[in-house]
């Protein structure tokens, strides 16, 4: 994947965090339900961007 993939993946990955941050301290009127919000949306991100990197490669053998 390339970088101009990654990044706008990543700021495709913002639109969740502004939304989905202000949905969880709406119901649970607490910081730390945003934390985990956030944190959440972090791994999947991370996987996204890293750990399928390389799915749609061809392995050598």
């Amino acid at each position: 994947m390339d970088t101009s993939r990654k990044i706008g993946i990543a700021i495709v990955f913002g639109i969740p965090a502004i939304v989905g941050g202000g949905v969880a301290y709406s119901l649970m009127g607490s910081w730390t339900a945003v934390t985990l919000w956030e944190v959440f949306l972090a791994v999947i991100l991370t996987g996204t961007l890293f750990i399928f990197d390389n799915s749609h490669k061809k392995r050598k053998i």
